[in-house]
């Protein structure tokens, strides 16, 4: 098993594995609930994800000089939640994921999901899984007395250590394949309170203390890792994909600090 960093930069860490579509999951949710409720997640809510269809009406409604009726679909999610809003699953009709803003390693985390996955297959009894998703967000933040530049590669740093300025914003992003796993690399260097990314906001998780008022220069990793191919329903091929899809954000992420930040961390 990984040891845990004492002051670990992670402060997000999501999971997903998406399914075949269930339009009846209605119907699943009171037996799923039961189930997660007595794993240990009994705050359930249920939310809407508005998702806008930019098909072949509104493309010839526009062509025609008209205003294009754009349609709005809303797609319902169920959260079921700890007492302490430190962790949940996420459900909708073709996807689970689980996030935490308590991390502790990764086989805990992979444990604990795969209880949630094996729930929703039990109750539902679903058919495949078309994608697996794992992603951290880390925020790195340097002590008092030192820099950005003694905790990230300069790869990451961008162009704001070799020209005289006031740094406002900075961003990078690298995509890699690493044999069936892709891996994408973002990070982001400004002077601001501490952010999600746009399309992780409104999780309804509350993040640790010691991120909550997070201030001066510093940078977020965003690494994300995936696999994608439509396979059987099969929890342990599932675990073993995630083991190679985490190797490969641990490579990626090492590559973007120092040994100095791990020394720091440890």
């Amino acid at each position: 098993m990984g040891k845990k960093l004492k002051a670990a930069p992670v402060f997000f860490t999501i999971m997903q594995v998406k399914f075949n579509p269930i339009l009846s999951l209605l119907e699943y949710i009171p037996q799923l609930q039961e189930r997660l409720r007595k794993a240990g997640f009994p705050d359930m809510q249920q939310g809407f994800v508005a998702t806008i269809n930019l098909g072949s009406n509104a493309a010839s409604a526009a062509a025609e000089g008209n205003s294009p009726s754009i349609p709005v679909q809303h797609n319902v999610r169920y959260l079921f939640g700890n007492m302490n809003r430190t962790a949940s699953f996420v459900v909708d009709p073709s996807a689970i994921s689980f996030q935490v803003t308590e991390y502790e390693v990764f086989e805990i985390f992979v444990a604990e999901f795969m209880k949630g996955l094996q729930a929703v297959h039990e109750t539902i009894g679903l058919s495949y899984t078309d994608r697996l998703g794992l992603r951290y967000l880390d925020a790195v933040l340097p002590k008092q007395e030192e820099a950005l530049k003694d905790y990230l590669t300069g790869s990451i740093l961008g162009l704001a250590e070799k020209v005289e300025g006031t740094e406002l914003y900075s961003f990078s992003e690298t995509v890699m394949k690493m044999g069936d796993v892709s891996v994408r690399s973002r990070a982001t260097i400004q002077t601001a309170p501490l952010a999600f990314p746009p399309d992780l906001l409104g999780l309804g998780l509350t993040v640790h203390s010691r991120f909550q008022n997070l201030s001066g220069r510093h940078a977020v990793i965003d690494t994300d890792g995936w696999m994608e191919s439509r396979e059987p329903m099969d929890l342990e091929r599932i675990k073993r994909q995630f083991e190679a899809i985490h190797d490969g954000i641990t490579s990626t992420f090492k590559a973007s600090i120092t040994s100095h930040a791990l020394k720091v961390w440890a």
